[in-house]
């Protein structure tokens, strides 16, 4: 199914590109952040992915979880962690927000870094971390067992790469650069695990405006598209993209 935009890509550019490893620039929508995220497979990151999101995108780097992931990991919303523990540490409940001012709850849960890191902030840290994060995201999505174990073993908390939990259903019932990310690996036949950055703008101090971001990805050769195109393939149910 061919879905086309005003901007710079195809669903299936982008598809293609997740799978050679390359970036797809991803617009959630006008009526939500407005936002453009730069986003990679998890299993493809390098060093050099780390640098360009946070020298080019310039946001929080992060990596989104499919549901059933977190599930199998045994990690939950930080919200969540937050009322739990909110009884001992009165704080956490004044501080807690249910809902973010652009609509919806945040996608946040923890913070890790792999035991194999050393201070876990550097590029080729943060570059380990997000690509043993993605294995244990394929194993976990196959229903194949040990995942929670070995997540146990290998990564430690708190950490530097911070850990977003796709909702249930994935985009029936919020459609935000985690969701929307992690479904379009599910349509590139990759572990449902993306590393997201948001893309800012350093004159304005805001974020990068959508042109602006469409100029960025012609002159990189990404595909860019928009949320849209995702929720209209997730709703029209034609499948994996070939």
């Amino acid at each position: 199914m061919a879905i086309t935009s005003h901007l710079n890509g195809s669903l299936e550019d982008a598809v293609s590109a997740l799978r050679e490893g390359s970036f797809v620039l991803l617009h959630d929508s006008d009526s939500r952040e407005n936002e453009v995220d730069m986003v990679a497979a998890a299993q493809r990151v390098t060093p050099q992915h780390v640098t360009t999101m946070r020298t080019d995108a310039g946001g929080l780097v992060c990596v989104a979880l499919g549901s059933e992931v977190g599930k199998e990991l045994g990690i939950t919303y930080l919200q969540d962690i937050f009322l739990s523990a909110s009884d001992k540490h009165t704080v956490l409940r004044s501080l807690h927000q249910e809902y973010a001012p652009y609509g919806g709850k945040s996608a946040f849960s923890i913070t890790v870094n792999h035991s194999r890191t050393f201070t876990g902030i550097t590029d080729r840290d943060r570059a380990l971390t997000i690509v043993e994060l993605a294995k244990l995201s394929e194993i976990a999505s196959k229903g194949q067992g040990g995942s929670r174990e070995r997540f146990e073993e290998e990564f430690k908390a708190p950490g530097h790469v911070h850990l977003l939990l796709e909702s249930e259903g994935s985009l029936v019932g919020r459609r935000g650069h985690t969701e929307l990310s992690v479904y379009l690996c599910r349509l590139a036949g990759l572990a449902p695990a993306t590393a997201i950055c948001e893309m800012l703008d350093g004159k304005t101090h805001n974020a990068l405006s959508v042109e602006d971001a469409n100029a960025y990805a012609r002159a990189h050769a990404y595909p860019m598209i928009d949320g849209q195109q995702l929720v209209s393939h997730f709703m029209e149910r034609d499948g994996p993209l070939r």
